[in-house]
């Protein structure tokens, strides 16, 4: 329970610093200085379930996506569609990962990705039409930067977490052993009743 609400709880604190972020640095729409899109609870998500199975990646991303649609962007059903995928993406190419530096190319790779798309629609649609090196610069430029520190901090923390609920789990197993192997010493045996002396 105390690992469910510490997971939880990490979320949390991710979404609310992409809301802090966005609030304090927004990305510059105009082009003409340099800005960054902030991923801290994407990559909590990425990293959490890259070694989960396909279909529980999918669930959680599916579910981190509708709670960052309906409590902190109110873009729904973006975040609910895409997330599944992003999360299964991590996955598949967390297997293919020999080193923590190439699954921290992996995830700024899914990070970049996610930037990309809504440039490509956006240069689609006819709303911009910034070019990609300009869009580059003044935006992806600093997020690589950012996504990198976070990507590599978030993995530390992961690693972390694990090995403490590891030794936590380990140590509440000795002790649970510990009790029952006292419980068994004070426990009466019955088959071999104690015999009484009578005084002569």
């Amino acid at each position: 329970m105390r690992k469910t609400f510490g997971i939880l709880f990490g979320f949390f604190c991710l979404a609310i610093l992409d809301s802090i972020f966005a609030f304090a640095f927004p990305i510059d729409f105009t082009y003409t200085k340099m800005s960054a899109a902030w991923h801290f609870y994407l990559t909590g998500i990425l990293v959490f379930v890259r070694d989960k199975p396909w279909f529980n990646r999918m669930l959680i991303g599916a579910f981190a996506g509708i709670v960052r649609d309906l409590f902190f962007t109110g873009t729904f059903p973006f975040c609910f569609l895409l997330y599944p995928v992003l999360a299964l993406a991590a996955g598949i190419y967390q297997n293919k990962a020999c080193s923590v530096e190439s699954a921290c190319v992996i995830y700024i790779s899914i990070l970049l990705m996610v930037d990309f798309l809504p440039y490509i629609w956006q240069r689609m649609m006819g709303i911009t039409n910034v070019s990609f090196f300009s869009w580059f610069y003044h935006v992806e430029l600093l997020t690589i930067l950012t996504s990198s520190l976070v990507v590599i901090a978030t993995i530390y923390v992961d690693l972390v977490m694990d090995r403490f609920y590891l030794f936590q789990s380990r140590i509440i197993k000795k002790s649970q052993s510990r009790r029952r192997l006292i419980d068994r010493r004070q426990v009466p045996n019955t088959n071999h009743p104690r015999t009484t002396h009578s005084n002569s």
